[in-house]
């Protein structure tokens, strides 16, 4: 059927710019607003595209907060179709109402709303641009005259601009609020997804190896109360592809795809990780059209991804976690979340965390609060909380301690929002620096992912790799090329790939055009069984460009020597007594202890 307009773009509108408090009767239809003004949309100031310019009052640094706007329709039938879609253009934020009923909040807080309220964040860019589109059930509308009402907010009374226009339409009700994502549970035999209607209903979940989803259908119910639905699968076979569908009704269907997690024995994976997705959905779906294109390349890297946080503006808000992380209307982030495993760290924008955890509700969660880690494959991944505190003695620092002793994994990832190094913009963490990095070099951790500063730099400090990636969506910053430790810096919407082949990392920074910001390889060669034990059985310390190695209880061990980036530089086998070793040039190096099946790695700095 086609879609029928009920109003259109460029429609005009009663409005009034006056700046006072209109209260709640003017939603209504028995309001007088004879006394407003009437101008043709786009109504606004400031961008020079208005076709009716509105006023700001007097002062152009005391800007009114609040515009309205009102429009009479007349509905011969409500029920020309079971729904509706309204399109709305908004620079800032907006609340639409129907018959004095409200029916969209965009970019705009939970609780009640005035006209001193404030939109949840600015508008810029081609975001001034975008049409948003919110399905609700036709119900709302009368037999006979109608009447919507708009008003639109701005972020500060020092805006430069407010922008307005709408577009509505009958359409088939669109049952679903968020299309189905997958979430990575942490277990290489399970997976989650999950999805959010618009109203009550039971839905259907199938899954299966392929197409015909003959492995089992599964009805599903609410769970929260807010029209949420997830399943949790089990039993999968690590490696395996997985095909699914949700219908709702008859027509709702919706599909999908993951891979099982990899098998605990496996060397070989890929995976991606980016940061700070939030303000700009646009940008963000071309840095997802990019990720996707990547997988659909080798369809063994549709493994997850990871993101370092600040996934959107206000994250205590519902309407940033519509507008701009599971938006509709952005087809390859939506793409991206129903067939990439998805993990995230906490960032400062998520707020308190309550609609983050309602959003991400991840098995592995610690402490009811959002530190977690996961094996997968030759890799162990932690991921930091750091809107509490982690400082040296607190139960996350605690924990943090016992998981990367824990780990005998070759290659550790740590994820975690605010860094410690990066190319300025907002500070360097000093609990980062001063806290964290002692426990990277003691437990080897080679790199950590970070955000908050919206661009790519790479810093390297006694072997360990510390990744801003920013650039996932958030207006960029500059970076400086000059800050401490950088290595590589670039300022662009980009993600970052890793992929791990045995005792080979290949990392690559990718910009959403696809060129290539920089790569860099690691190597370890570290095989075998980590045995803490072996530490008190061999003192090494450095002297004028030597390692020496001594044997504290003359049990015979091979040592080898490895640089900062893993590269295998001196070996001497059979060793009972003592060793030396001659360094070519200063710096960091790893002493590796090895006895059967057994290994122990000191850490060391030469300066010669």
């Amino acid at each position: 059927m086609c879609a029928q307009t009920i109003i259109m773009t460029g429609s005009s509108w009663k409005y009034l710019d006056d700046g006072s408090n209109q209260g709640t009767a003017w939603r209504n239809l028995s309001y007088n607003d004879n006394a407003w003004a009437t101008g043709n949309a786009q109504l606004g100031y400031g961008d020079r595209d208005e076709s009716t310019v509105i006023s700001y009052g007097n002062s152009a640094s005391d800007k009114h907060l609040c515009y309205y706007f009102r429009k009479t329709f007349n509905i011969a039938n409500p029920n020309t179709n079971s729904g509706i879609k309204i399109s709305l253009l908004r620079d800032d934020g907006a609340v639409i109402y129907i018959n004095g009923q409200e029916v969209v909040r965009s970019n705009m807080p939970s609780g009640n709303i005035n006209y001193h309220t404030t939109a949840i964040s600015s508008v810029s860019g081609s975001a001034e641009n975008i049409f948003y589109e919110y399905s609700i059930p036709s119900a709302v509308l009368n037999s006979g005259q109608n009447i919507i009402a708009v008003e639109v907010h701005q972020r500060s009374t020092a805006s430069s601009d407010v922008s307005f226009d709408l577009k509505m339409e009958f359409e088939a009700f669109d049952f679903y609020k968020k299309l189905p994502y997958v979430l990575y549970p942490g277990n290489n035999n399970q997976m989650m997804v999950t999805w959010q209607l618009n109203e009550t209903q039971t839905c259907n979940f199938s899954y299966g190896t392929d197409t015909t989803y003959s492995i089992s259908t599964i009805s599903t119910n609410e769970f929260g109360n807010d029209h949420q639905h997830k399943i949790l699968l089990n039993n999968l076979t690590p490696g395996q592809k997985y095909y699914y569908k949700v219908s709702v009704g008859n027509n709702s269907v919706k599909e999908g795809s993951f891979n099982a997690g990899s098998p605990n024995t496996a060397q070989d994976i890929t995976f991606f990780a980016y940061g700070d997705t939030r303000s700009n959905p646009d940008l963000h779906d071309k840095v997802a059209q990019r990720v996707m294109l990547d997988i659909s390349q080798n369809n063994l890297n549709q493994t997850f991804i990871i993101n370092s946080g600040d996934l959107v503006s206000n994250g205590d808000t519902e309407g940033s976690w519509d507008t701009e992380f599971f938006n509709k209307q952005y087809p390859h982030i939506m793409k991206m979340l129903a067939n990439l495993p998805f993990l995230a760290a906490l960032g400062n924008h998520e707020g308190q965390g309550f609609l983050f955890k309602k959003y991400f509700p991840f098995p592995m969660f610690t402490n009811n609060r959002y530190y977690y880690s996961f094996d997968y494959g030759p890799a162990h991944i932690i991921v930091i909380d750091q809107e509490i505190d982690y400082s040296q003695g607190s139960d996350e620092y605690n924990w943090i301690v016992n998981d990367l002793s824990s780990s005998n994994k070759n290659w550790k990832i740590a994820v975690f929002h605010k860094p410690g190094w990066s190319a300025g913009g907002h500070s360097n963490s000093t609990t980062v620096q001063n806290t964290l990095q002692p426990l990277f070099e003691q437990y080897n951790v080679q790199i950590v992912i970070n955000g908050h500063n919206h661009y790519y730099s790479r810093a390297v400090l006694n072997g360990v790799h510390h990744i801003t990636s920013g650039g996932g969506g958030a207006p960029l910053y500059s970076p400086n090329n000059s800050s401490p430790h950088i290595a590589k810096v670039d300022q662009s919407n980009h993600y970052c790939k890793l992929v791990i082949t045995g005792g080979t990392l290949h990392f690559y920074a990718i910009r959403s055009n696809g060129t290539q910001i920089e790569d860099f390889t690691l190597n370890t060669q570290i095989t075998g069984v980590h045995d803490a034990s072996l530490n008190n059985k061999w003192y090494t310390y450095a002297k004028e460009g030597y390692i020496f190695v001594q044997s504290m209880t003359k049990e015979l061990a091979n040592v080898e020597i490895y640089d900062i980036f893993g590269r295998r530089i001196r070996k001497r086998k059979n060793i009972i007594k003592r060793a030396m070793f001659n360094i070519n040039q200063s710096g960091i190096y790893f002493v590796r202890f090895i006895r059967g099946e057994k290994f122990t790695v000191k850490k060391i700095i030469v300066n010669k």
